[in-house]
């Protein structure tokens, strides 16, 4: 797509506590890859939501951490059982508004960068359904 096409996302530093930020596993599985996918679907769906990079909060960014804190809702999306999204969220004295692990969702991981659109849909629905059409306060 054509630079003068691209869809320029809210400025997360600014305006993060009218935003609902969204932190993801993007891990080298299935279930990681789908995580990535879902939160980019929900931020090009949906005007108040908005990826936050998660790599910045675990290395402790302090920018990236006060996003995460300042958040109308944080979503966090994780891949695996490990649940390494939710683990670097509360490592930094974050509580989520919600959490979601995709392989418990009865999403099989297997160790590939592939995945069903199908099983994107249906996350991307059920976070839509659960959080960013209803008032979820923390």
């Amino acid at each position: 797509m054509p630079k003068n096409r691209w869809q320029i996302l809210p400025h997360c530093v600014s305006e993060a506590d009218n935003l609902d930020i969204i932190v993801t596993c993007d891990g080298a599985s299935s279930v990681g890859q789908i995580g990535n996918e879902v939160a980019i679907k929900l931020t090009k769906e949906h005007e108040n939501a908005r990826m936050c990079c998660l790599s910045a909060i675990a290395a402790g960014s302090k920018i990236h951490v006060d996003i995460a804190k300042k958040a109308r809702k944080l979503i966090v999306i994780n891949g695996c059982q490990l649940e390494c999204a939710s683990k670097i969220i509360r490592n930094n004295g974050i509580e989520p508004t919600y959490e979601i692990t995709i392989a418990k969702e009865g999403i099989e991981k297997v160790p590939t960068l592939d995945f069903d659109d199908e099983d994107v849909e249906r996350i991307a629905n059920k976070i839509t359904q659960e959080v960013l059409k209803k008032s979820v306060i923390r």
